[in-house]
């Protein structure tokens, strides 16, 4: 339920050092130390203790927390001393959102970063010091593991497109690593110097969207402060716009405004700022659907689309899943005392066939549990999930072909060369693509898919 705050906080803050999570009472039900060192906050005796008394100087007035229960209104990185129910106190930089059902504010998630005395980010060992390792904690082209031609092709581009400054529109759907793209686009631009803000427009309730992008002014409205929006906090840098289509129309007009004239103006504010940021947003459906849809302006589309990238499915570059298996098993063997070196022929098999809905996302999870389930040095069949054993999708392809049987030659033949085709259509994204891979010419597949009915 919350990681999309999760997400959009860490999009704010390379590395949180805590996370608390209040009901609308103003109880916390869950708190957690992202790193556990001395000189950070501690969860013992936390959950299940009102705010106020986990920190007994804090007034409500004064907590952000409270703030956000009581408006709706988010608040990005307010920085806050606070002294702990321990007697420990703490300077941290805060970014709190609502947690809403409906229309209904049900709670409050905040994440928090640990400050010196000089307001800078406390910088620790370990754990934190590995995740820093890549520049910024942001995805570059080397992030992208692939042995495929269009995806290395896409690398390509990517790097091309990042020297600019046009906008860019990320198309692919879930799971195919647009976050991983956006952020390769910004870690190889100019700007990489520069802040990189990401934004799921559906993981907040719409009526709060508009305060988040473009910040408040101090008696906007009851209990309003002064708060820099997304595109003030991106200015110099990168504002990735993910899910762009679940934006309200009437919002979408004022990006479009704020995109061409690269000025701001606070809710409740009459005068403009001036920004530097460059757009990168993200469609998980072809945008001719959603503009039919009437989900998005076609000014904004023709403004935010300038450069297109298309994300492959995982099972359109099936030649990428044992490298993706292997970088994943690495990874996680970094992260525990277990080591796994690999997978049995026969959970390669399974992995290959499958037909991955929830794409690169779903086999990382899916080597993830294989990995936690092994109980030897390689992931085996049984260790893979069921729902990859019976996948409907392979199994009504394998029917197709079962068909072939009981057939005179002739029949047989043109049958199997028939699902080759369909096949290699399935699996490639232009005719071009399926002649090459079935060997053909794309004159000769031509004729073959008239001779067969097959409409591309």
């Amino acid at each position: 339920m919350f990681t999309n705050y999760l997400e959009q906080m860490s999009s704010i803050y390379d590395n949180m050092d805590s996370v608390m999570i209040v009901n609308r009472e103003g109880i916390v039900e869950y708190a957690a130390v992202l790193d556990t060192d001395d000189d950070t906050m501690r969860n013992e005796g936390y959950t299940g203790m009102p705010l106020l008394e986990v920190y007994p100087e804090l007034k409500r007035e004064e907590s952000t927390v409270y703030h956000v229960l009581e408006t709706g209104e988010p608040v990005i990185e307010e920085v806050q001393t606070l002294t702990d129910c321990n007697g420990k106190t703490f300077t941290l930089s805060c970014s709190t959102y609502p947690i809403a059902l409906g229309d209904k504010i049900i709670g409050a998630i905040e994440g928090s970063v640990l400050l010196n005395a000089d307001g800078k980010p406390v910088v620790k060992q370990g754990r934190r010091a590995a995740r820093n390792v890549r520049k910024g904690s942001l995805y570059t082209l080397d992030d992208i593991i692939t042995v495929d031609t269009h995806m290395n092709e896409l690398k390509e581009q990517v790097m091309r497109v990042a020297a600019g400054d046009s906008p860019v529109m990320i198309i692919g759907d879930t799971g195919t690593g647009k976050e991983l793209v956006a952020q390769s686009l910004h870690s190889h631009s100019r700007r990489a110097s520069g802040p990189f803000v990401s934004q799921n427009c559906s993981a907040i309730p719409m009526g709060l969207l508009e305060s988040t992008l473009f910040g408040t002014v101090r008696g906007s409205y009851t209990g309003a402060v002064d708060r820099r929006g997304l595109f003030e906090l991106a200015s110099g840098g990168t504002l990735f716009l993910d899910e762009l289509n679940s934006m309200e129309i009437g919002l979408q007009g004022k990006i479009l405004k704020a995109v061409e004239e690269q000025k701001i103006r606070r809710i409740g504010e009459e005068k403009e700022r001036r920004i530097d940021v460059r757009i990168v947003s993200a469609l998980n459906c072809e945008p001719h659907t959603v503009i039919e849809a009437g989900e998005m302006r076609k000014d904004l589309f023709f403004r935010l689309g300038v450069v297109q990238i298309r994300l492959p499915l995982l099972h359109e570059r099936r030649g990428d899943i044992p490298v993706l298996t292997e970088h994943f098993i690495e990874h996680f063997n970094e992260r525990s005392a277990k080591k796994i070196s690999g997978c049995s022929e026969l959970a390669g098999k399974a992995l290959l066939n499958y037909s991955w809905p929830g794409n690169v996302r779903e086999l990382r999870n899916v080597v993830e549990y294989g990995f936690n389930m092994a109980r030897g040095s390689e992931i085996t069949l049984k260790d893979l999930p069921e729902n990859l054993l019976y996948d409907k999708k392979a199994a009504d392809e394998d029917h197709g072909r079962s068909e072939i049987a009981g057939r005179n030659l002739t029949e047989a033949v043109e049958a199997y060369e028939r699902s080759l085709i369909e096949e290699a259509c399935r699996e490639t994204r232009n005719v071009t693509d399926a002649a090459a891979r079935l060997g053909i010419s794309r004159q000769a597949l031509r004729y073959k898919m008239t001779k067969y009915g097959l409409d591309r």
